[in-house]
């Protein structure tokens, strides 16, 4: 599913980011099993959310430049754990 496969690709993604560690920009595509041009308009997306994302050509990496991480996850629960208030009876 697309979506699961979007949060999993973010979450490697930031992972990389943090430890420094992501490569040229086709290396990090590659990982992510994502085109280049598909990695810059993920990039590109971030940003427009204030997440800058800069590129060290001495360190082949990507890195944050202002010292943000993405926060993802999701969760799957049975209907029964969950508060009865949010489901409409």
């Amino acid at each position: 599913m697309k979506f699961f496969d979007t949060i999993e690709k973010l979450s490697v993604l930031d992972k990389l980011l943090r430890q420094g560690h992501t490569g040229t920009p086709s290396e990090l595509a590659k990982r992510l099993s994502i085109s280049r041009s598909t990695l810059y308009d993920i990039i590109d997306e971030l940003h427009s959310r204030g997440v800058e994302i800069k590129y060290s050509r001495s360190r082949y990496t990507f890195y944050y430049h202002n010292h943000v991480a993405l926060n993802l996850y999701y969760s799957i629960k049975p209907v029964a754990e969950m508060e009865s208030d949010n489901f409409p009876k």
